[in-house]
């Protein structure tokens, strides 16, 4: 059984109440988060906005909650812990300071504001480029890339201090880019090869290439996620240039590795012929457990009874 953080709980329940809209409009619609890495060059934007958006509908549901304030660093990581703490890692970019490498973060999923955990040392050459919660091994893990003539290499992260623990080195997907990863709630792992277009799964650190290709020519940052919580729900956020530039939410069959642009899953194109939005990785938050949101509603019962007062 998962503990939950007091920042957890607060949040369960603000969403027990509607304070923060968290919850799903629909049954089928699964709240999702995202930084969008087109930054300042992307018209509307002021840099790592981060967002929510449902996934039944994502470019009418989609929302600002805010920003990383961690400039010029884009991040190519995000996902949630077990307990409900978000996490994330830049992948890319340097910000002018001593360590221009990779770093893990802490997010607050109610504003996107990023605090500095530490620093994610790597191999000269490497960069993160997604992380995932393994609800199996009970770890953070990350995929880290150095173009196409190195192997990718998968590592669990201390998520206290964002010291790597290298796993191994990925085999059997020479000349591949991976800058997906994604875990079911079998402790399943994915990847996603850019160079492929496909899907690969993990047993280990050896990957086999799923049946179908995804269905778009895909390139850049993007990220994907497996709601692994609920029903293993799988969501990819597509960013590609072939025929245009492209951003799209697609849902990922588990069977196959295909994908289908989810309804209304088109991100919109700005006059400079950018999309609005180029999600650096998705998250799902693990579903509260009912002790918790029990706990939260009475908190929120005791502090309505103290104002009354």
């Amino acid at each position: 059984m998962s503990s939950f953080s007091p920042s957890r709980i607060l949040a369960a329940a603000a969403i027990a109440t509607g304070a923060i809209a968290l919850m799903p409009s629909t049954a089928s619609a699964i709240p999702i988060f995202a930084y969008d890495n087109l930054g300042t060059t992307n018209t509307g934007s002021n840099g790592d906005r981060f967002i929510r958006f449902d996934s039944a509908s994502p470019s009418t549901t989609v929302v600002t909650l805010g920003s990383s304030l961690v400039t010029n660093r884009g991040m190519s990581g995000l996902d949630f812990a077990g307990n409900g703490d978000l996490f994330s890692v830049s992948g890319f970019n340097s910000d002018g300071t001593a360590f221009g490498g990779t770093q893990l973060f802490r997010v607050n999923p109610v504003n996107g504001n990023a605090t500095l955990v530490g620093n994610v040392p790597l191999p000269a050459g490497y960069s993160a480029t997604d992380l995932s919660w393994n609800p199996a091994t009970n770890q953070m893990q990350m995929i880290a890339a150095a173009g196409t003539a190195n192997p990718n290499n998968l590592y669990t992260l201390n998520l206290a201090t964002g010291a790597p623990t290298l796993v191994g080195a990925i085999t059997g997907m020479p000349g591949a880019l991976d800058v997906g990863l994604a875990t079911n709630s079998a402790g399943q792992n994915f990847l996603h090869d850019i160079v492929s277009d496909r899907m690969w799964s993990l047993a280990g650190t050896a990957a086999t290439q799923m049946a179908a290709v995804i269905g778009a020519d895909t390139n850049f940052s993007q990220g994907m996620t497996i709601n692994w919580s609920g029903a293993n729900e799988w969501f990819l956020g597509a960013i590609g240039s072939t025929p245009g530039f492209f951003s799209r939410v697609y849902s990922i069959n588990n069977a196959t590795g295909a994908g289908t642009v989810v309804p209304n899953g088109n991100w919109p194109t700005n006059p400079n012929g950018l999309p609005e939005y180029e999600t650096g990785d998705l998250a799902i938050a693990p579903i509260p457990e009912p002790g918790t949101i029990a706990l939260a509603g009475g908190l929120l019962a005791s502090l309505a009874m103290r104002r009354r007062r």
